[in-house]
């Protein structure tokens, strides 16, 4: 068992090293003036969602010049939902050419009716404190240029917090928080502030028309064209609740993006994520064999291990996410729960294998099966 010792030692150090900082969208002073901010909201079947954000906008301590709601052939009220807000552009994407996928199609058909200078890419599921487009316009000001954000993930119901290594490896594999300088994977879906320059630069969202994670291309791009971007973590401003509609969604959600998001991870931060997770894992199995009879593992230091791994949880979830106490002590069951979704994704990205995500058949393996992939 000395190899799992040496495991959740290794994990410990590559957790402070891969979460050493925690760089969070701050509060304004106050909201700047003269932006031409236009917000796009790519939507499929988002009914119940949809509405919250609109909220939040008509709240807004920053006015956008407009708003853009693009309906992705949706099934639900969603259409009803962006015809009820005052001041929503309603934008029905078109059919789809061939070798588009969804949520990039509907973005760009929200950017081409767009006017203002920035463009904000948000998801349905978003929530926004009223500071938080004046927040975004601030960061952008003191540092111009493409910024994303990975939104704090907030939980309902009692699925939702088997997320949580889900998030943490997401923020890990992206290099947004490490102690040593890396490049990205590419950026933050949820939240997209782009220069029209910049989005022009690269073709806007044709550099991303085939990609399941069309954030990772977008990041591509802008590498290819040298433009640099930030990514900042949402804190008490910007927020999500992912897979509301159940276990289910969120199986399918992860499975859908895991894999293919996990090959774009630069290697060095790559192998730190693994040995990260590794260590995770190594505690669990080191104190279930502590637990063995005639294992010859000292039950103290295994549960002072897993209790270590426990403390370290609670360190690095608190500013990303509510998970809930009782997910910390249990970690083991989102543990088990993403290294099945993790090794299933993978394996259908392998073998072009195909999950189904609202109402539509996803190609994992380049596209070369399903009919493309919705508006998250």
């Amino acid at each position: 068992m000395w190899v799992q010792l040496g495991l959740v030692l290794l994990g410990l150090l590559c957790s402070r090293l891969l979460f050493y900082r925690l760089p969070l969208l701050k509060k304004p002073a106050a909201p700047p003036a003269g932006v031409r901010l236009s917000v796009i909201i790519p939507a499929r079947n988002e009914q119940e969602a949809l509405p919250l954000l609109l909220a939040d906008l008509k709240n807004s301590t920053l006015a956008p010049l407009e708003i853009i709601c693009v309906d992705d052939a949706s099934t639900d009220g969603t259409v009803q939902a962006i015809r009820s807000a005052p001041g929503t552009t309603l934008v029905s994407a078109a059919q789809r050419p061939a070798g588009w996928l969804g949520k990039a199609w509907a973005c760009k058909q929200g950017a081409q009716v767009a006017t203002g200078d920035l463009l904000l890419f948000l998801d349905a599921d978003v929530r926004l404190a009223p500071d938080a487009l004046a927040a975004l316009i601030t960061a952008y000001a003191a540092e111009p240029g493409v910024l994303s954000v990975q939104p704090y993930h907030v939980t309902y119901r009692w699925y939702e917090p088997l997320s949580m290594l889900f998030t943490l490896v997401q923020v890990a594999a992206n290099g947004v928080a490490t102690a040593f300088a890396t490049r990205h994977a590419g950026l933050f879906g949820p939240v997209i502030l782009m220069p029209r320059t910049a989005y022009d630069a690269i073709g806007g969202h044709a550099a991303a028309k085939d990609s399941i994670v069309d954030d990772i291309a977008l990041g591509q791009a802008l590498r290819r064209k040298n433009i640099p971007y930030r990514l900042l973590l949402g804190g008490q401003q910007i927020s999500f609740r992912m897979y509301g509609a159940g276990l289910r969604a969120l199986l399918q959600g992860w499975t859908k993006n895991y894999a293919t998001g996990a090959l774009q991870t630069p290697p060095m931060v790559l192998v730190m994520t693994f040995l990260w997770v590794s260590g995770c894992t190594s505690a669990v199995v080191y104190l279930i064999a502590a637990l063995l009879p005639q294992s010859g593992v000292p039950l103290p230091l295994a549960a002072a291990l897993y209790l270590l791994w426990v403390a370290e949880l609670f360190r690095l979830t608190t500013p990303l996410g509510k998970f809930r106490f009782v997910a910390l002590p249990a970690y083991p069951v989102p543990l088990a729960v993403f290294l099945v979704v993790f090794f299933v994704s993978l394996q259908k990205k392998l073998t072009h294998g195909t999950v189904q995500w609202k109402g539509r058949r996803i190609a994992l393996g380049g596209g070369k099966k399903g009919d493309g992939h919705a508006a998250d």
